[in-house]
């Protein structure tokens, strides 16, 4: 029995040597009859170089083999025939998405401001001006993981007032999501993401956010289309009810709009804000009702004018309409405000070896009402340095 389990046992080990030997021998086999169909295609697409389909079929055996150069000129021999075909268009820009490296953008927006009414008092009492300092950070960066580009950006932003520290405001987020290739022309960036707020050197409210934005390459003036929900955890402090919004909003970018070298930009937008939980609405020491029901219509419009080779003139105004479906003060229901707000500035780009803009502007702002009690005005004037990392 013994000698019967010895015959056994080289047969046995023989049989696993076999089968590893098999499986390590598969994928060269596999390797070369892959070789053989690419050369047999590419023999057939010799005899009628314009043939589509024997094309897409060598581009996508030349993709599955990571020989990008052979599926590129396999595309381009079809557009050279159908410049329109879509296929081929579509097989080009996947290509260009899986060799587009890895990329970061960090800027960093530091400046200080003076405003003569930054509580949004109403009516024309004195002593309302403040010094503001404020600092933004923000950073992107997109990579490939796997087969889909991802795209995560994060942003930070803090006031300072010197005067009135209890409207101190800031908040801190970001958000994550891949990039889907649409069409030629066409990606939509897919994202989720969180805010951390504070106000009043409180917790404000905590917000959780979801949206997608449609991005256009080309010469359309529509450059993007973007769409967001969120739904907003508002401190005790402030309110014992919650918030939520949806707001939708596309931009528009127009070049050599009546003077040369010119950039339009045009931002239209609308956003409607709900509640849930009970209680009256909250208002923030900034005079405004939060949160609340209401909906929101604006634009935004700037116009930038090259004045010299490094100073650029810009002008620019806000309209924003609000409409409340509350009673949100002591004196109004569905209380209706208009905001207008023109501003101007002037950009020195090319500081610090390129790295830099220096920024100064003015604004001002006023808003009228049907609430006689809630008009005001504001006036704000100051610079910021903008680096790029």
């Amino acid at each position: 029995m013994r000698m019967a389990r010895s015959a056994w046992r080289p047969l046995f080990i023989g049989a696993i040597i076999g089968i590893v030997a098999a499986g390590i021998s598969r994928p060269g086999a596999a390797q070369a009859q892959d070789d053989a169909e690419l050369r047999r295609v590419f023999e057939q697409i010799l005899q009628d170089p314009g043939n589509p389909g024997l094309n897409l079929r060598y581009a996508r055996l030349a993709v599955e083999r990571g020989e990008i150069r052979k599926a590129l000129a396999a595309y381009e021999r079809i557009l050279a025939q159908d410049p329109n075909n879509e296929a081929a268009k579509a097989g080009i820009r996947r290509i260009q998405l899986e060799l587009e490296p890895s990329a970061t953008r960090v800027t960093l927006l530091l400046g200080g401001q003076y405003e003569s009414n930054p509580r949004r008092t109403p009516g024309h009492a004195g002593n309302r001006y403040d010094g503001v300092l404020s600092a933004r950070l923000q950073a992107q960066h997109e990579r490939r993981i796997g087969d889909l580009r991802w795209r995560a950006e994060g942003d930070v932003y803090a006031n300072y007032h010197l005067r009135f520290h209890d409207i101190d405001f800031g908040t801190a987020g970001g958000r994550a999501g891949p990039l889907f290739d649409l069409s030629e022309g066409y990606r939509l960036h897919a994202y989720i993401g969180g805010t951390y707020s504070w106000l009043t050197r409180r917790t404000f409210y905590t917000e959780g956010t979801a949206g997608a934005t449609l991005e256009v390459e080309g010469e359309t003036p529509l450059k993007s289309v973007a769409v967001r929900w969120g739904y907003q955890f508002v401190s005790e402090y402030f309110s014992t009810r919650d918030g939520t919004f949806v707001e939708v909003s596309p931009r528009f970018v127009m070049n050599a709009l009546l003077v040369e070298r010119s950039i339009a930009v045009v931002t239209p937008y609308w956003r409607y804000n709900g509640v849930f939980g009970s209680g009256p609405p909250g208002v923030d020491p900034r005079s405004e009702p939060f949160p609340a029901r209401y909906h929101q219509l604006g634009i935004r419009a700037d116009f930038f004018v090259p004045v010299y080779e490094n100073v650029t003139f810009g002008i620019g105004a806000i309209y924003e309409y609000r409409h409340y479906f509350e009673t949100v003060s002591d004196k109004s229901k569905n209380r209706r405000d208009h905001v207008v707000s023109p501003s101007a500035q002037i950009i020195v780009a090319g500081l610090l070896k390129g790295q830099a803009d220096l920024i100064f502007s003015y604004t001002f702002e006023h808003r009228s009402s049907n609430d006689a009690s809630q008009l005001y005005d504001n006036h704000t004037a100051g610079a910021k340095i903008l680096w790029r990392f």
